[in-house]
């Protein structure tokens, strides 16, 4: 079931319509769907010849005879050896002169990571024959850096690609789509655990209750997802010295960037800021500063920005108790159940809330527009009042705050009249107060007066 990405299919089917040669350079991380949408734009594309090879982690010599091999048998042609991908690329240029060719290869960093001269000779064959050829080329690649490598300037390939794709993981109403009928609660849990990557919650068995999917996929040992998860990490692991510290680090409350930088030049020599950027790049990890201080580096911070690493971060991979998985039923109600219903679940409603304000504010839904979404962050010296307000938004006329409550009964006026003492006496000028609840607002609350949605309105 292909689910989303309604662009990126229209812009690729569109792409091989065309008689002329055209490149796409799709990049993203691990699982987040690059293969499936390729194959979705495919789909009817009945005039071409379709060549599709993932490179693996081999020689470059054996990634260029598998390759060769299947171009060869779907043109129907006798064996040939090719000294190099230069001479690769060459001819199948060359032959897609007279015919129209749709060459595809998947995980083309693995051939960077061996020789990242390829993209030169890649980039020569594009400009060789970009007048004559029908070629229709898609590089796709799963490590974020390299493939953004490729399209710096001063790079080989740089502006040869017509097409450039960066494919990130689904919001939390895309990734509903899975899960359908869950209720509203249901599905934000499912997404504050599964995150946004299709492959994940592909794997969500909508007949059993999203709790029992969390036991079943994650927290039994060795489940699918936990196996998932430990390859993508020695993987970065690998490529990024220090990948795993950081996780640790952040996973214990070392969120403050100074604080993480410090813990992790401990442990190695190597620049901890390119990884913290390389960690931001594939999604992982987020830095944040006030919406009101951006410039204060002492108030930045770093939190997980992927759902599912969060939570296994959080309740699995460094329990102590992690032997008691064995029977993972009993893990998650002793060990588990506590602690992400009071503090994740409420914890993940407000990062959640600020998709939803951005979702409703791209779809012109909210007026005057959005130019800013973050947290606040008010220091009154003189009084010694310290106070970080977690969702405001910025527009022209002002900061809005949002207050979010994710418990089971609704918000009343007592609540929105603590807020308004709270900010009352403040300097910050919050020109409107907002609400966001889990299950809705008592007849008390003047919806007209404050800006208020409800989980229901998520959806």
């Amino acid at each position: 079931m292909f689910i989303g990405r309604n662009k990126e299919v229209e812009e690729l089917q569109e792409m091989f319509k065309t008689d002329k040669m055209e490149s796409a350079l799709i990049y993203g991380r691990r699982r987040v769907g690059k293969t499936a949408i390729i194959n979705e734009a495919l789909k009817n594309c009945s005039d071409a010849i379709i060549i599709h090879y993932e490179c693996k982690r081999v020689s470059l010599e054996s990634n260029l005879e598998m390759l060769s091999s299947i171009f060869l048998k779907m043109l129907s042609l006798s064996d040939i050896k090719f000294k190099d991908f230069n001479s690769f690329f060459e001819f199948a240029f060359e032959l897609s002169e007279r015919k129209k060719i749709i060459l595809i290869i998947d995980e083309f960093t693995f051939l960077l990571e061996k020789d990242f001269a390829i993209e030169s000779y890649l980039a020569s064959a594009i400009d060789l024959y970009k007048e004559k050829s029908q070629m229709k080329l898609i590089i796709s690649g799963s490590y974020v850096g390299l493939m953004e490598k490729m399209m710096e300037y001063g790079s080989h390939s740089y502006g040869r690609f017509n097409h450039i794709l960066f494919i990130r993981p689904f919001d939390y109403y895309e990734s509903a789509l899975f899960y359908p009928n869950y209720s509203n609660e249901d599905k934000l849990i499912a997404y504050s655990v599964f995150g946004g990557l299709p492959y994940f919650n592909s794997l969500i068995d909508t007949s059993k209750t999203i709790i029992d999917n969390i036991i079943n996929l994650i927290v039994k040992k060795d489940s699918i997802l936990e196996m998932e998860l430990n390859q993508m990490i020695l993987e970065e692991t690998n490529r990024i010295s220090n990948f795993n510290d950081a996780i640790r680090f952040i996973s214990n409350g070392k969120t403050k960037q100074s604080d993480l930088i410090a813990c992790l030049k401990q442990y190695d020599k190597s620049d901890p800021k390119y990884l913290l950027q390389k960690m931001q790049e594939m999604d992982i990890i987020e830095k944040y500063t006030p919406i009101n201080d951006k410039s204060n580096r002492k108030l930045s911070f770093f939190r997980f920005k992927d759902n599912f690493i969060d939570f296994y971060y959080s309740f699995i991979a460094l329990s102590p108790y992690s032997l008691m998985r064995i029977n993972p039923t009993y893990f998650y109600h002793q060990f588990v159940e506590q602690n992400f219903k009071t503090i994740y679940l409420p914890r993940k409603f407000e990062s959640i809330s600020k998709e939803f304000l951005l979702r409703m504010n791209f779809s012109g839904k909210i007026m005057p527009p959005i130019m800013d979404i973050g947290t606040y962050f008010y220091n009154d010296k003189k009084n010694k009042v310290n106070r970080q307000f977690d969702i405001v938004t910025l527009d022209e006329k002002g900061y809005i705050s949002y207050e979010c409550k994710f418990t089971n009964s609704k918000i009343g006026l007592d609540v929105v009249n603590e807020e308004i003492y709270q900010t009352k006496n403040l300097e910050i000028g919050f020109y409107k107060l907002g609400f966001i609840s889990k299950n809705g607002f008592e007849s008390d609350v003047d919806r007209a007066k404050f800006s208020c949605f409800s989980l229901d309105d998520f959806y």
